[in-house]
Parts: structure tokens; C-alpha cells; sequence
């Protein structure tokens, strides 16, 4: 299996149906089987390309709610991502923090996710964002 090329396509911010068709691939594997989520984990850039399509969600979930869009930061993606497809994503992550290697990685830029989920998304979103702080700040 391809997961690096899965992971190119959850980069292509130009391609919204290919990010999220990779979203529900990467989720579904690593969900699915622990290997899968041990070589999905160690891609470089695995955790972050996840954490990565959330900000961009959240980005384009605050562009829709302010002003009706007209008020957005520049090249801050409008293309709005369901609900569906964050907790996919959130799963994913959640099913790579439990690979031993990626406890400690990336637990600020988590914490921001989490904390800006909580405010603004769904809550199942958010609790399955706390579940992954939980998984890699564990010892």
C-alpha cells in the first residue's frame, strides 16, 4: 500500500474531493488495522498532514461563519469540510497516537486544534481530539 501517496493527496489543497476521499482511505486503515496505523504513522508528515486538513476545516468553517465569508484571511481555504469528515480525520489521528514513536509528537499544535474545535465544531470532534492529547501525553 501507497500511504505516502495517500498522504500527497491529503496535502493538495487545490483538489477538496481527493483530500477528502484520502481522509477517509488513511481513517479507515489506520482504524482498521494496527500495522496499517504503525506504517501510516511513520510517513513523515503523517500526523501533521491530518492536523493540517483540521486547520483548514476549522479555517474554512470560521471564514463561512464571519461575515457570511466576506471577512477571510488570505489563502485561507473557503471550502467548507463536513462534520463527517473532521471526525475522520480526528479518528485517524487518535488511531496513529496510539503508535508508541508518536506520543510526544506535535502535542501543541493538538492542543490548538482541540481548543479551537471545542469552540467552534462539533463536540464528538473535539472528544476525540482530547482522547489523542490524552494518548500522547502519557508516559
Amino acid at each position: 500500500m501507497q500511504y505516502g501517496t495517500l498522504l500527497r493527496f491529503l496535502r493538495n489543497r487545490e483538489s477538496p474531493v481527493c483530500r477528502e476521499m484520502a481522509v477517509v482511505l488513511l481513517a479507515g486503515l489506520a482504524q482498521g488495522d494496527s500495522l496499517a496505523a504503525r506504517a501510516i504513522a511513520l510517513q513523515q508528515r503523517s500526523i501533521g498532514d491530518l492536523l493540517g486538513f483540521l486547520e483548514d476545516s476549522l479555517a474554512a468553517t470560521q471564514c463561512q461563519q464571519s461575515q457570511a465569508g466576506l471577512v477571510h484571511k488570505q489563502n485561507a481555504p473557503c471550502e467548507l469540510t463536513s462534520v463527517d469528515m473532521m471526525r475522520r480525520a480526528a479518528r485517524a489521528l487518535l488511531a496513529l497516537a496510539e503508535v508508541d514513536e508518536n506520543r510526544s509528537v506535535h502535542a501543541a499544535r493538538v492542543a490548538a486544534v482541540g481548543h479551537l474545535l471545542s469552540s467552534a465544531v462539533d463536540s464528538l470532534v473535539s472528544q476525540v481530539i482530547c482522547d489523542v492529547l490524552f494518548l500522547i501525553a502519557r508516559p
